[in-house]
């Protein structure tokens, strides 16, 4: 850039060949794109399937079991072939169902009576029942439990991770507002000292200023190309960084040119003081982070409630009915009257040290995710009363950032004045200037700080970033 000549264009960043310039870039169009193509949350949404899979294979310690066999003896003393089928159902409250067929054929041992059945056959029918251990809940049901809650605890986790992929692609959206504005400012700056060039050459030859004053100017324009240039460096960083979020519907990330940035800061609108308390409830009650700690309490609850299962001991009521049909393998046929067997069966381990020590793990656990969430819902109500007192300093700082923007722009237009009059040298215009251009570098920084905030406190409140009405 030469001095005293017009400003180069800076050169745009690249951006995919199917997007083209539009409408300023809204921050709901922003979080759409996060919605809909940022790689991080389709990966924690994918845990969906993954927790779905580990809840189905949960569901499969309750599928029907078939069984069969087919044993054969054509040789010996004894020869005889036996076969048998049968299915076996778990039952939701602890125990099984089951029946079967079976056919027992030839000469049998004596000692094996049990294995030889009537022509037809033999049918049998059963249940299993516990009536201590196991019966209000065991392996299956408890891993059941633990699964499904699983599987809940994943849309608080997808939750929390989106929340805060909006609020960091807000700050960069806003942060990318602010570096646009900066560059604007720096750009009008050198422009006043460019356009000064003419005016300076020709009260050099006409003698009422010494020819150091055109070297001064050209010091000034070399000085303001440079900070120029960290201008739409940083403008050129922001616009990357946002097109790790901003992306086509392929996924294909948008680095986005300067003429989709909004030209202002939309209004802010102050938060009310009866806002803060209202705010911090609906945190507490809607903040992913606590759905999750009470899943996780739910599911150590279920591995007590196991583990508490354990001491006690194991006694199981049976029963079984079996009937054989068809012609008598024997004369005195013992296999012909129809059968009914019950019975208990019981165990323990006597020092069941195992158990207790799980119940003793268990409850500390629960201890753990109390105190958890206890410093959990403090922690909450901190961030968003840390995020509505960014937001009110700066809102004190907009203000007073506006009234000394006004005071330098007054200034600044005395000191033209003065300087066509021949009061001041470029000097002190430049010092007028600068800190004109100072003035609006303060209320650009207190209005990104503004939405930053603004995007900190969203995400403290745990709102859907979507359903906010307070997204422009």
């Amino acid at each position: 850039m030469a001095p005293g000549g017009e400003p180069d264009r800076p050169e745009e960043l690249p951006t995919p060949e199917n997007v083209q310039p539009g409408e300023p870039l809204a921050l709901r169009q922003l979080i759409a794109s996060v919605y809909e193509t940022f790689p991080l949350l389709r990966q924690a949404l994918l845990e969906r399937g993954v927790a779905d899979g580990k809840q189905l294979a949960a569901w499969g310690e309750f599928d029907t079991q078939l069984k069969a066999f087919a044993l054969e003896m054509p040789e010996g003393y004894y020869d005889n072939y036996r076969h048998g089928v049968g299915v076996t159902q778990p039952t939701f409250q602890g125990g099984y169902l089951y029946g079967g067929y079976k056919l027992g054929r030839g000469s049998i041992q004596p000692w094996f009576k049990e294995r030889q059945t009537n022509e037809g056959g033999e049918f049998a029918v059963g249940a299993g029942l516990p009536l201590l251990k196991d019966r209000a809940i065991d392996q299956r049901r408890s891993d059941l439990f633990q699964a499904t809650l699983a599987r809940q605890a994943v849309e608080p986790a997808i939750q929390t991770q989106l929340l805060d992929f909006v609020r960091v692609a807000s700050q960069i959206y806003w942060s990318w507002i602010a570096a646009g504005r900066t560059f604007d400012a720096q750009q009008d700056l050198l422009r006043l000292a460019q356009q000064r060039v003419r005016q300076i050459n020709d009260r050099i030859e006409a003698g009422d200023l010494g020819i150091i004053a055109g070297i001064n100017n050209d010091q000034l324009i070399a000085a303001r190309e440079t900070k120029l240039i960290e201008a739409q460096r940083k403008l050129e960083m922001a616009a990357i960084k946002l097109s790790l979020f901003y992306r086509t519907p392929a996924g294909q990330p948008i680095v986005p040119p300067r003429d989709r940035l909004p030209q202002t800061f939309p209004d802010h609108v102050p938060l009310a003081d009866a806002q803060i308390r209202r705010d911090i409830d609906q945190a507490l009650a809607t903040r992913p982070e606590l759905v999750e700690l009470n899943l996780q309490y739910e599911s150590v609850s279920v591995e007590l409630a196991k583990a508490q299962n354990a001491l006690l001991p194991k006694l199981d009521a049976v029963v079984e009915a079996s009937q054989d049909v068809g012609a008598r393998t024997t004369l005195e046929n013992v296999k012909g009257p129809f059968e009914l067997e019950a019975g208990l069966l019981g165990e323990v381990p006597l020092q069941r040290r195992e158990a207790r020590g799980k119940v003793e793990a268990a409850q500390a656990k629960l201890a753990q995710i109390r105190a958890k969430r206890e410093f959990a819902a403090n922690k909450i109500a901190a961030e968003v009363q840390d995020a509505v007192s960014a937001l009110r300093a700066a809102e004190a700082r907009i203000e007073r950032a506006r009234t000394n923007v006004r005071l330098a722009e007054e200034t600044l237009r005395l000191g033209r004045s003065q300087f066509d009059a021949g009061d001041i040298d470029l000097v002190e215009l430049n010092i007028y200037e600068q800190a004109a251009t100072d003035a609006q570098f303060l209320l650009i920084d207190a209005q990104a700080d503004f939405f930053i905030g603004l995007a900190d406190y969203r995400a403290a409140l745990g709102q859907d970033p979507l359903q906010d009405p307070l997204a422009p």
